[in-house]
């Protein structure tokens, strides 16, 4: 698959000297996918910098579209099947991001 911008997203940016964005991006695409050099091919143009977190949430057939989609019950249709954290280590002169390979967060329903 490819990088859809429409479903990357800023959720909160800090202040300071330093200053931080966190990110959150909702594909069906595999992690080494999205963590893939260029993939996020718009970076620099949507304001990411170093340091920068991405929060990326796998889902199985289809993006969510709608809020409906979120309040079924688990195991239906567009099941998150994954989310990892990841870290912006930089912006290529392209303005791609290249980000870290991604902490898994291990999705249970018991």
């Amino acid at each position: 698959m490819t990088y859809t911008p429409g479903t990357l997203g800023m959720v909160s940016q800090t202040a300071g000297p330093l200053g931080m964005k966190t990110w959150v991006y909702d594909t069906v695409d595999t992690n080494s996918t999205v963590y893939a050099i260029n993939y996020i091919s718009d970076a620099l143009e949507r304001g990411m910098q170093k340091g920068d977190i991405v929060y990326v949430r796998i889902w199985t057939t289809a993006v969510p579209t709608t809020s409906a989609e979120l309040i079924t019950a688990a195991g239906t249709a567009n099941i998150l099947t994954a989310t990892y954290i990841h870290l912006v280590l930089g912006i290529s002169t392209a303005g791609a991001a290249d980000l870290t390979n991604g902490l898994a967060i291990t999705i249970t329903n018991s």
